[in-house]
């Protein structure tokens, strides 16, 4: 573990654990109902919580984009692929049986096949819909490696750019929902996701490199232009009557939208160009925290958990606006402390299995 935690740079790592901790107050906003989109909701409590969201919706991107960043340029190893499935069939499963057995929320046993194939099977049956498009790209990644370094930088610049043309310019600015756009929620994306991760890994963004303030000036000037537009084309279509008013204040919060994504990549450089010290408790800490965020998402996203949690933590609409950040600071604490214990709970059975196991093997081929 310590060879392992050593290599990871604690910059990365801890842009890690903010996206996750960004990605539980999304959950937080939209699945406890604190909020709802298009809104008509224009109280103090409704604004400020749109705009933390505004803030964090660029998370999902800003994750996958750090595992663009490290894969484009890593060795393809199944064993790591086979840990990613194995993780998430072991929330799958346990959660769901913990869940029955202690006969919590509405957990039920299965009622046909295709119910218990969804939790046998996560990946495939969709049951996280982050893991699936994230296995795909994981699995692809070595092929779009390859190809990536088999183009030149002015070949690379031009495909790429007429991949985000397609996948997320002409739907931001079109007034009309698109048919093949899932809004950011497949693999199409995060492989998009994983070219810009790739072209930030081999070539940079000349603008951005070692320039921490224009980082920062990306980031929040996004995000705070997805809180304006959103808030404003929803107060206009209310107003107005115009359903079509509507359709902008919803499509700011789809991951593919071109102002997301900007945030994204704004917020990705702001740890790419910050300076941390690599020694000491903290840049450990990063370490630890890193490799676990995933089990946080695994446990708090569970089908059995994702709409159940808000409703167990007492989340609702109805609270002053102290009142609801303070439950929403609560909230993503402890679902984040919940979710790190449980990760660092199952790594550490592995980690023993594997010892014990390859301590036996090892005295299996001693010839003495």
């Amino acid at each position: 573990m310590s060879d392992s935690l050593t290599r990871r740079q604690s910059n990365y790592e801890w842009l890690r654990v903010l996206a996750m901790g960004m990605v539980i107050t999304l959950h937080y906003m939209f699945k406890g109902g604190i909020i709802e989109n298009p809104t008509a909701d224009f109280s103090a409590r409704s604004i400020v919580m749109w705009l933390i969201t505004s803030f964090c919706i660029c998370a999902v991107n800003t994750y996958v984009l750090i595992s663009g960043y490290f894969l484009v340029e890593s060795e393809f190893k199944p064993v790591r692929l086979a840990g990613l499935l194995i993780q998430v069939l072991e929330y799958s499963l346990l959660i769901y049986a913990v869940l029955l057995i202690a006969g919590v929320g509405d957990v039920t046993p299965p009622t046909d096949l295709h119910s218990l194939l969804v939790y046998i099977f996560p990946v495939g049956c969709e049951e996280y819909w982050f893991v699936t498009a994230y296995f795909l790209m994981y699995l692809t990644a070595p092929i779009l490696a390859k190809g990536i370094k088999a183009l030149d930088k002015r070949t690379f610049t031009l495909l790429i750019g007429l991949l985000l043309f397609f996948t997320c310019v002409e739907k931001s600015f079109l007034p009309m929902l698109l048919p093949g756009d899932a809004y950011g929620y497949n693999y199409l994306w995060f492989m998009t996701l994983f070219c810009v991760a790739a072209y930030i890994r081999l070539y940079g963004i000349s603008f951005l490199e070692g320039k921490k303030g224009v980082s920062w000036l990306v980031y929040a000037g996004s995000a705070i232009l997805v809180f304006a537009i959103g808030l404003g084309f929803s107060c206009a279509g209310h107003a107005t009557g115009i359903d079509g008013l509507l359709h902008y204040s919803d499509i700011v919060f789809h991951y593919n939208y071109v102002f997301v994504l900007t945030a994204s990549i704004g917020l990705f450089y702001i740890f790419r160009n910050a300076s941390f010290n690599e020694e000491g408790i903290p840049a450990r800490a990063a370490r630890i925290m890193g490799r676990l965020t995933f089990g946080v998402y695994l446990l708090h996203e569970h089908p059995c958990v994702r709409y159940a949690w808000p409703k167990w933590m007492g989340v609702t609409s109805d609270r002053s606006l102290v009142m609801t950040i303070l439950n929403w600071l609560w909230c993503v604490l402890l679902i984040y402390a919940a979710g790190l214990l449980i990760e660092y709970v199952r790594s550490a059975v592995h980690e023993r299995i594997a010892t014990a196991w390859n301590s036996r093997n090892g005295k299996k081929k001693d010839p003495s």
